[in-house]
């Protein structure tokens, strides 16, 4: 079962709000075209990756990366994917673009700090609106290719994400439109996330409660979200967890597919009548240390990519605290990048 980001976020799409200033935060966005993802972040920051084409056996992977606001600059970091089978660069590496040698990069792994130079990104963002042979060559002179498939519709969108078209700073579609009418970057909103309460005595029951399940199937009105909860036939199987002096996490396991599954989680008062609020559909678990509700899902059975989502308990609700993915699915297990939509302090 492969549970799509924009599946796991559609609760994120309410407003989010910090815990002091309860100020609406949306989720950003993804935007994928051919061999390019893009990944925009509620701060107004940018991601967009590229990889080799899917059938040329090149595990490469370029990210470019822009914050929000007028006057930033481009970031671009390489990976070499590597998945145990497929062949790679050996030793040192060049970077080629329409011929034209750019000089030695590095694989970024997974230190944010090593990028390529000015000069290199700059040769990189003049090509890819059109035509782009991008290439990275070993020492055995092996060519890698980076597609350009799709990346002038994921840099316009990154352009119009960041409200960026029509500006000297636009990445594909420039104009003369003053560089400070660039809307600002955000900051990140702040959670406060709150104690628990130590579990009461007869917990453990609720968790064969009929009375219990029929309120939950109850919230789901005609949605298929959580048919294992419908179709269960004898005792009830729910996990419950104390959040205050009045009130339960209950967890029914919702669908279960090859290698992803998902629970469904409510909030419910301890005692009829229970009336259970729905937090999601969409998650795997809930870590009592970390107060947080988690979901992990692969998109394919070898996990070469992936996405999520969290959410922290502030004393009164789950609040949405990130969400993110790897990008396109080409053969790198755990993904060649971290693409977040939506991020968060949490205190």
């Amino acid at each position: 079962m492969y549970r799509p980001l924009s599946a796991l976020i559609a609760g994120l799409l309410l407003p989010l709000a910090s815990h002091a200033a309860n100020t609406p935060v949306t989720a950003g966005i993804e935007f994928v075209h051919h061999d390019w993802f893009l990944a925009c972040d509620n701060t107004g920051t940018c991601r967009a990756a590229g990889y080799g084409p899917e059938n040329a056996d090149s595990l490469l992977g370029l990210m470019l990366e822009r914050a929000g606001g007028p006057g930033t600059a481009v970031k671009a970091r390489l990976r070499v994917g590597e998945d145990g089978e497929s062949a790679m660069p050996e030793g040192a590496m060049r970077l080629q673009v329409n011929g034209r040698d750019l000089g030695p990069v590095q694989d970024a792994g997974a230190d944010e700090a090593v990028t390529l130079r000015p000069a290199q990104v700059e040769a990189l963002l003049a090509t890819l609106p059109g035509q782009a042979r991008i290439e990275v060559i070993d020492n055995n002179g092996t060519r890698w290719p980076i597609s350009d498939r799709g990346a002038a519709a994921v840099l316009l969108k990154m352009d119009e994400a960041q409200g960026r078209i029509g500006t000297p700073g636009a990445l594909v579609r420039r104009g003369t439109r003053a560089e400070t009418s660039v809307p600002a970057a955000h900051a990140k909103p702040v959670i406060v996330s709150a104690a628990l309460v130590a579990p009461h005595p007869g917990d453990s029951e609720l968790g064969s409660s009929e009375a219990l399940r029929e309120a939950l199937i109850a919230t789901l009105g005609d949605s298929d979200d959580c048919p294992r909860l419908i179709e269960y036939t004898g005792t009830p199987e729910m996990v419950i967890e104390r959040l205050d002096e009045h009130h339960v996490l209950v967890q029914a396991l919702c669908q279960m597919g090859a290698y992803n599954y998902s629970n469904g989680f409510w909030i419910v008062r301890d005692q009829p009548p229970f009336a259970p609020q729905t937090v999601t559909m969409e998650a795997e678990g809930f870590s009592r240390v970390e107060r947080t509700l988690y979901a992990r899902y692969k998109g394919r059975g070898i996990g070469d990519c992936v996405s999520g989502s969290d959410w922290v308990w502030d004393g009164h609700r789950f609040q949405p605290s990130s969400a993110f993915s790897t990008g396109l699915c080409r053969g790198m297990p755990g993904g060649h990048w971290m693409l977040p939509t939506l991020l968060s302090e949490v205190r």
